[in-house]
């Protein structure tokens, strides 16, 4: 099969339940996932450098920001389960707050790392659908299968 471009709609951003339910659940009501890779440099200029900046890369980060709608039952409150449990893990300090994450490509390609998550509650102006954002900063390296 040819190499094809594909919509960004068709990644699938899930997160691990964990605990007795345990397995992934999608985090869905999103219309934009983003990538931010952050590096940190460790300077190895000297007098031999001739005037040039020279470095090492001393360490990678990565963090997915993650957007879209609330999602909630009005007539029972009920949530969306992978939005849920976002922010069940964002209330929490320590190791407790690390829980594992997925992203799946229409191939099948997938990307899981562990993170902490920083979520942005319901909210927006008077006529727009109430937002949810949330912040997922991974915590060592992401696995690509």
């Amino acid at each position: 099969m040819a190499l094809t471009k594909f919509l960004a709609r068709d990644l699938v951003f899930e997160v691990n339940l964990g605990g007795s339910g345990g397995g992934f659940v999608e985090v869905k009501g999103l219309h934009s996932l983003t990538h931010s890779p952050n590096s940190t440099d460790a300077d190895t200029s000297d007098f031999e450098s001739a005037g040039h900046d020279e470095h090492l890369k001393a360490a990678r980060g990565d963090t997915w920001t993650i957007t879209g709608f609330t999602l909630e039952d009005v007539l029972t409150g009920d949530r969306d389960p992978g939005q849920a449990a976002c922010e069940a893990l964002a209330q929490l300090v320590g190791p407790e707050a690390m829980g594992t994450f997925r992203i799946t490509s229409p191939g099948g390609n997938t990307i899981t790392f562990t993170a902490s998550v920083e979520v942005t509650l319901a909210g927006g102006a008077t006529n727009d659908a109430a937002a949810w954002n949330a912040t997922v900063k991974t915590s060592g390296a992401m696995i690509f299968a």
